[in-house]
């Protein structure tokens, strides 16, 4: 007999390390090759027969949430049932919210897990133990930015500490949980209450969590900063290498013969591109977008209708929709370009947050500083800058930083434009 259950997809939050794409769009929104992540999840979830209906928890910008179901997926098969978070009320807060409409035992997928493991088998692991939360878990190389568990022989845990600053091992939690409905009766209601570091914790103690490991062949992604963003488009464009070939074109994008590629690329609908462009691996042009003559394009991401000018270069950059690029402008290092902003001509960007709708048009740097007070020596500043940033700019980190620039062993550095 097939057990039926709900799945909750947990939808609300506001994506802080993201900014500032997710200034303009809600985080299970954000888009990997052109697909928002919310997307994904749906369609992996219309496979499953044991589950019968989606419960959507949400709050920060929902009605883009439910703009895109009801325009861009209006025949999706299951019922979405949409719940409204009042205010900000966290994982473990969001699932009290949805009590009323879950069964005896429910899925739960955080919004920003991007997967592409079959759920089916977390439901059938959790109907072989006598927990109460079964939790997904996986191996990364980074453990100290999740959570950590650890486990017994017979996949009981025994162990789960939040974000450990030494981690015992690289088995962490994926976000994506069986649990059963006597949990929600100790959640108090209408509070901000983690489920990670709250819930999960008081139940392992009771010998009541059990660990699912995630087969191999399974990729999973926590989108939680533009690192993951770049990495999630790393494992989708080498998904798509090894089906469809090392570099894919929609059949609406113009690209001229003497346009060099690298493959793995992704050019999506209505690309069009100028003569001599260069366009190296890990790049993905959102649709609509325009690459003029001899501009020059590496790991970077175009989320759709851009203008990138003749000439410009982009590595490793983040570009949101609609973003305009000037002639000769550099933009590196992990620099994110919120929606609509426009870059003047000749600038060059190194590793800058720029909020949506901004012009740049000169070197505005804003530096957030943290000093790490066992590397600091007082009296110790280098005279060129360490980062190797253009003199004028360095010029500016000097001039905020009260003439003491930072050195790159003891600043966390995030420019905003």
């Amino acid at each position: 007999m097939v057990m039926i259950m709900k799945a909750v997809i947990l939808a609300g939050g506001f994506g802080t390390r993201l900014r500032p794409l997710s200034s303009t769009r809600p985080k299970p929104m954000i888009p990997v090759l052109g697909k928002p992540n919310l997307q994904y999840i749906l369609e992996a979830l219309e496979k499953i027969k044991e589950i019968d209906e989606i419960i959507l928890s949400v709050h920060y910008m929902r009605g883009e949430i439910r703009e895109f179901i009801d325009e861009k997926m209006p025949d999706y098969p299951k019922n979405i049932r949409f719940v409204n978070d009042p205010m900000p009320l966290e994982t473990g807060g969001a699932l009290k919210n949805v009590e009323k409409y879950v069964s005896e035992d429910f899925l739960v997928i955080y919004g920003d897990v991007f997967t592409n493991f079959n759920y089916e088998e977390l439901i059938k692991a959790h109907e072989q133990n006598d927990g109460l939360i079964t939790v997904a878990v996986t191996k990364v190389y980074d453990p100290e930015r999740f959570g950590v568990l650890e486990t017994d022989e017979s996949g009981k845990v025994i162990h789960f500490e939040e974000k450990p600053r030494r981690p015992k091992t690289n088995l962490v939690d994926a976000g994506i949980y069986v649990v059963n409905k006597k949990v929600l009766e100790e959640i108090p209601a209408g509070k901000e209450v983690y489920f990670e570091r709250e819930v999960l914790p008081k139940f392992v103690a009771r010998g009541e969590v059990y660990a699912y490991r995630m087969p191999k062949q399974y990729y999973w992604v926590d989108l939680g900063t533009p690192e993951d963003f770049f990495y999630a488009h790393q494992i989708a464009l080498d998904e798509m290498a090894r089906e469809n070939g090392y570099f894919f074109i929609k059949e609406t994008a113009e690209v001229p013969e003497d346009v060099e590629i690298q493959g793995p690329v992704y050019i999506d609908d209505g690309v069009k591109i100028g003569h001599g462009v260069k366009i190296k691996a890990y790049t993905y042009i959102g649709p609509n977008s325009i690459i003029e003559d001899k501009a020059y394009l590496r790991r970077s991401i175009l989320l759709g209708s851009d203008i990138i000018k003749e000439r410009a270069e982009l590595k490793d950059a983040i570009l949101g929709e609609g973003v305009v690029v000037g002639r000769n402008v550099i933009i590196k290092e992990n620099a994110v370009v919120g929606d609509y902003a426009k870059i003047k001509d000749n600038l060059v960007i190194y590793g800058a947050k720029i909020l949506p709708w901004k012009k740049v048009e000169e070197y505005e740097a804003y530096i957030k500083i943290k000093l790490d007070p066992t590397k600091v020596r007082p009296g110790q500043y280098p005279d060129r800058c360490p980062l190797g940033l253009p003199e004028c700019i360095y010029k500016k980190f000097k001039a905020i930083a009260g003439e003491k620039p930072p050195c790159d062993e003891c600043i966390e550095n995030q420019w905003l434009f």
